[in-house]
């Protein structure tokens, strides 16, 4: 059987037939990135009791922790200073997801919101906003097209797990953040920064596999696309 992974989901309100309803949302990009890395994706719907995390992860063989809108800086004991859109709800239950995947040694692939929440999950603490007008991280903008279209560099440490995916120092990644990752927690090494100083890739320091990035690889060709298939290896190499 093909390996299945666990996506995180998000609850939004959107325009359908029936007028404006609440649906749980997942972008294709993400479905069709593990399912042509060889893995089945299994959806998890973001406003689940912590409870049922446990029960959850033990149906899957790995975990991808989505994007979403911003987590609830009261998760990582701050207050509301540009933190957008977020739930209290999905957060809890995405954490809760987290600490199940690591005590059931399921692999982690954490993307965008998803390395913030393994970092907040793992006790460290966000920026809340990291864009500045010239800066690495441009001030958000509301032309879709502009906004896919922006790239940052991001370099890799030395003997980082994401330079041997990419086979490369350094790669070039979409810009679609206004978060970043402020304090590290204990348990994550950095694996890459920008320009200016911002973690940008962290992986956990120890033999639990899970391994984030800010930027959006299931929007990315070529080399980008060796992420899910190292999170596949990691999926299978640990089921042997």
């Amino acid at each position: 059987m093909k390996p299945i992974v666990g996506i995180t989901a998000w609850k939004r309100r959107l325009e359908t037939f029936y007028g404006p309803d609440t649906l749980q949302t997942l972008s294709a990009h993400y479905t069709d990135s593990i399912t042509n890395a060889g893995m089945t994706p299994l959806m998890f719907p973001s406003s689940l009791e912590p409870e049922v995390a446990t029960s959850l992860v033990e149906l899957v063989d790995g975990v991808l922790i989505s994007g979403g809108d911003d987590i609830d800086p009261a998760s990582y004991d701050s207050e509301n200073t540009d933190s957008k859109g977020v739930s209290s709800v999905a957060d809890q239950f995405e954490i809760a997801v987290v600490h199940a995947a690591r005590e059931q040694a399921k692999p982690v692939l954490a993307i965008c919101r998803g390395l913030q929440l393994l970092n907040v999950a793992l006790g460290g603490s966000l920026l809340q906003e990291v864009t500045s007008a010239g800066g690495v991280h441009e001030l958000i903008s509301r032309d879709h097209e502009e906004m896919s279209a922006r790239r940052h560099v991001v370099s890799f440490i030395a003997d980082a797990t994401l330079a041997g995916i990419y086979g490369a120092a350094e790669a070039k990644v979409n810009t679609l953040h206004h978060q970043g990752l402020d304090r590290i927690a204990d348990d994550l090494i950095v694996e890459g920064r920008t320009d200016d100083g911002l973690i940008e890739a962290a992986r956990f320091d120890g033999d639990w596999w899970a391994l984030g990035v800010q930027w959006h690889p299931e929007r990315l060709e070529g080399d980008h696309q060796e992420i899910f298939s190292a999170f596949r290896r990691a999926i299978t190499d640990g089921a042997r």
